[in-house]
């Protein structure tokens, strides 16, 4: 990765932890009923790539929007992914989203166009203490197809199939720190008739491991994580390893409602070290704005705002 790249990431990382501890004193006002319902509902469940176990209580939908920034600069194409959750009972989630993608208005290329992207379907069961050790477990399920001909790094033109287990456990020894596991198989299956991939996709199956810690005593979290991934393509298996060190951001809904932004905001910033057998190493840095909202808040808005 280029120097300039990391330097750039590096220069966003520090002026929006500048901002974030700027304005940490003003989000210690309590919260009214209201809020402190909303924000159990709106909870953090999930940073970077990372899933943390629990699912949304019986009839709660939630709106969750992720735009890909870093695509400004990287690429053609801008992602908007956004993704729907339902609450079916109060151990069963299921989620339900697009990646639609627009052209770039700074990149341009082949890839400089619009399209639907690829649609993802999935669910999520809470075991609760089931397992030892850990204090919360859950398993799923989510599938990624794709639509129409997106770029290869929106969806290869395979459809994943992943099942996933993530579980957690609140260390005693260390106050707000909390363990945690992720364990994923995506598995690229033609599960519809569609034209050749394009020449440079490598059809494979990755098993994913994950662990670290997450220490989060407030609206501040600070994580470490190990991921090993096993790669299997055709006549080929090999390693990975990556390491993260970072910080997350989960912004009070105090701050938020007096900035009269609807929903609550999350920001993630992390370092990244990443090395794949016989592909070599590379670094940089992950920042992310993860955005989510309830489908009344938005209803309210639509209502205020005029629309019918």
């Amino acid at each position: 990765m280029p120097r300039v790249r990391f330097r750039l990431h590096a220069h966003l990382l520090v002026a929006l932890l500048a901002i974030a501890r700027g304005g940490s004193a003003e989000a210690a006002e309590p919260l009214s009923a209201t809020s402190r319902v909303k924000e159990q509902m709106l909870r953090m469940t999930d940073f970077l790539d990372t899933m943390l176990p629990g699912v949304l209580e019986e009839n709660n939908i939630t709106l969750h929007f992720r735009p890909k920034f870093g695509d400004l600069r990287d690429e053609e194409y801008m992602r908007f992914p956004f993704e729907v959750r339902y609450g079916l009972t109060d151990r069963t989630e299921l989620q339900a989203g697009l990646v639609p993608f627009i052209p770039s208005p700074f990149n341009s290329g082949r890839d400089h166009r619009w399209g639907p992207g690829e649609a993802k379907l999935g669910a999520r069961y809470d075991l609760g203490h089931a397992v030892k050790f850990f204090t919360d477990t859950t398993v799923g399920f989510e599938t990624r197809i794709p639509l129409g001909k997106p770029p290869t790094d929106v969806n290869d033109h395979y459809t994943h199939v992943k099942p996933f287990v993530s579980a957690a456990r609140e260390l005693t020894r260390w106050k707000a720190t909390t363990f945690y596991v992720n364990i994923s198989y995506d598995r690229s299956v033609k599960l519809t008739r569609r034209d050749p991939p394009p020449p440079e996709v490598i059809r494979r199956h990755v098993l994913t491991i994950a662990q670290g810690l997450l220490y989060k005593p407030g609206e501040f979290g600070y994580f470490t994580e190990y991921r090993f991934r096993h790669i299997a393509e055709p006549g080929d298996l090999r390693l990975g390893h990556e390491v993260l060190v970072g910080t997350v951001w989960d912004v009070p809904l105090v701050r938020s409602e007096r900035l009269r932004l609807p929903g609550k905001w999350q920001v993630e910033l992390a370092l990244r070290g990443e090395h794949e057998e016989g592909r070599g190493t590379d670094q940089g840095v992950y920042a992310r704005v993860n955005w989510r909202t309830t489908l009344r808040e938005v209803l309210e808005h639509t209502r205020v705002s005029g629309f019918k």
